[in-house]
């Protein structure tokens, strides 16, 4: 989850999926997205979806910054599967588990979208692997 507006990197690509240019804003939810372009369950997703603040006031304060509920925020990918279902992916890697700010943000999008007809939420957590040399020429990237 990140906030609506932000200025960013933008990864643009095509999805077959979807029939559009999807944008995300880093390698890991590109990855996630070739993964839902190859998933068998998935119809369609989208990114960066945007969080109604019209539907802050019924969110749980209880434990979550006053500021958060000030602020526009777009949630990573809300994705539609075949069988009729909606699904919410809120990407973070693993440091942003022990971070607080992350977690309040994680809770936040959480209850939101509890507020909905969404069927489920859950966290990708992101391994960010370097990249290495093989034959001194080429680079293979790991994810």
């Amino acid at each position: 989850m990140e906030k609506a507006g932000t200025k960013r990197r933008d990864i643009h690509f095509r999805s077959d999926k979807n029939g559009i240019v999807v944008c995300v804003h880093s390698r890991e939810a590109r990855e996630y997205a070739r993964y839902l372009e190859t998933s068998a369950d998935v119809a369609s997703y989208e990114t960066g979806t945007v969080l109604d603040p019209d539907k802050y006031p019924f969110i749980n304060t209880i434990g979550i910054r006053k500021e958060y509920f000030d602020t526009q925020w777009t949630s990573d990918f809300v994705i539609h599967f075949t069988d009729g279902r909606t699904g919410i992916r809120e990407l973070t890697n693993k440091d942003g588990l022990s971070k607080r700010a992350a977690i309040e943000k994680l809770e936040f999008s959480r209850r939101y979208w509890s507020t909905t007809k969404v069927a489920e939420w859950k966290i990708v957590v992101t391994l960010v692997l370097a990249c290495y040399w093989r034959n001194s020429s080429l680079a293979d990237w790991l994810w």
